[in-house]
């Protein structure tokens, strides 16, 4: 339960409120898919599931320096 209850980024809040939004309107309207949609939203927002799950949109971990030759590394100097 504890694992499910942390780690709330911006997104996951923002999937969570959309969810009960259209959740919300599919009741009112007696539309089912909406409710299927916002049950699914919020379903995604609890479990932290997304649209690229596994991994599968994430970038590589390489250690690549960016701008390596054009940022000198900052050195204090004693005066």
């Amino acid at each position: 339960m504890k694992r499910l209850f942390r780690n709330w980024d911006v997104l996951r809040v923002i999937r969570l409120l959309a969810g009960a939004v259209f959740a919300g309107y599919g009741i009112y309207a007696s539309d089912s898919l909406m409710i299927i949609l916002g049950g699914l939203l919020m379903l995604m927002a609890v479990v932290n599931w997304s649209c690229c799950g596994a991994g599968g949109c994430g970038t590589s971990t390489g250690n690549k320096a960016l701008y390596k030759d054009f940022v000198k590394p900052y050195r204090a100097e004693n005066k």
